[in-house]
């Protein structure tokens, strides 16, 4: 496997984690009214490598799932970081 493709691919599990805790704890503070994390924190991490899990976590808990930018736009990166993810193990 090579190198690039390792770091890549380690890169991208951490943001998905931390990205989906992030948005669990965003989708509690929203029940609860509590300090809220901004959509851009939300964006940067799907954009960093965290889209796909991200995205399934919104589907999972109905979180953002009215607002189009995310709708949309993490399936889009997620299918960037999977073509990337492709290119980098050949």
């Amino acid at each position: 496997m090579p190198e690039l493709f390792k770091i890549l691919l380690l890169m991208m599990l951490s943001f998905s984690v931390a990205g989906s805790v992030l948005v669990l704890l965003d989708k509690y503070n929203a029940v609860h009214r509590l300090y809220r994390v901004s959509e851009e924190t939300l964006y940067i991490f799907g954009a960093c490598g965290g889209a796909l899990l991200m995205f399934f976590c919104m589907k999972l808990c109905h979180h953002k799932t009215r607002k189009k930018g995310f709708m949309l736009g993490f399936p889009l990166m997620a299918a960037v970081h999977i073509v990337l993810l492709f290119l980098c193990y050949r």
